[in-house]
């Protein structure tokens, strides 16, 4: 890492115990890259992918609450193939991402997030995602996030998170050991997936306090950025 990521410590709040507030240290110079997950982690997301759900529910006939459910945790192809078998999720995919795209305006930062993403350099970060390219592209312009050299999307896998294939198919493009690659994920589903690759993982947001096999938690990346200015 750069001198100034050298010189950065996260202190972020051990999950084994919700009741605990045991402040810990992670070092960003004990490794060589630094993942991302997108949604939720670097950027709030959550009311247009269900202002796209709810759209694209509502013109196949489908129950819009049910559509919501059943996202959890999964591509969009995956939804497809789950609750409407009939349709090609692959065409399907390309539709909600596009009526995600048109829902862009919904987007919101996530506190610190574009800041510290930016403070990594270009060459240590990564973005491994379930969303598509396109959406994923999306959200990062209108964030006003700069897209990395490398992102994993949706369409790069055959199987999304809670399987580590993300994030293994990651390592394998960095040519790199997983102990070497620090993630910030910001869902059980997504630290499954990190953790399963060999990866060490911190907990971002309410969803991800305690989990017990991340090294940590933060609420949000202001506390990383407050303690760099110290």
């Amino acid at each position: 890492m750069s001198d100034q990521t050298n010189a950065t410590t996260i202190h972020s709040h051990n999950g084994s115990n919700p009741l605990d507030r045991v402040t810990i240290e992670v070092q960003l110079a004990d490794y060589d890259h630094v993942a991302f997950d997108l949604d939720g982690t670097l950027v709030d997301s959550h009311a247009v992918i269900e202002s796209a759900l709810r759209r694209w529910a509502r013109e196949e006939g489908i129950c819009p609450d049910h559509a919501m459910r059943m996202s959890a945790a999964r591509r969009d192809i995956e939804l497809v193939k789950a609750i409407a078998p009939g349709l090609s999720p692959e065409h399907e995919a390309a539709r909600i991402a596009d009526y995600e795209i048109q829902a862009m305006s919904l987007l919101r930062p996530i506190q610190g997030a574009a800041e510290f993403y930016s403070s990594i350099p270009d060459e240590r970060r990564s973005i491994v995602t379930s969303s598509t390219r396109a959406s994923a592209l999306a959200r990062l312009k209108a964030a006003g996030i700069s897209c990395p050299k490398i992102m994993i999307a949706a369409e790069d896998v055959s199987q999304g998170k809670p399987h580590p294939q993300p994030y293994q198919k990651l390592l394998r493009m960095l040519r790199m050991a997983p102990e070497r690659c620090l993630v910030f994920e910001d869902t059980q589903t997504g630290i499954e997936a990190a953790t399963a690759a060999g990866c060490d993982c911190v907990g971002v947001g309410a969803d991800a306090k305690g989990h017990a096999d991340t090294k940590g938690w933060i609420e949000n990346f202001l506390e990383l950025l407050a303690h760099r200015a110290r």
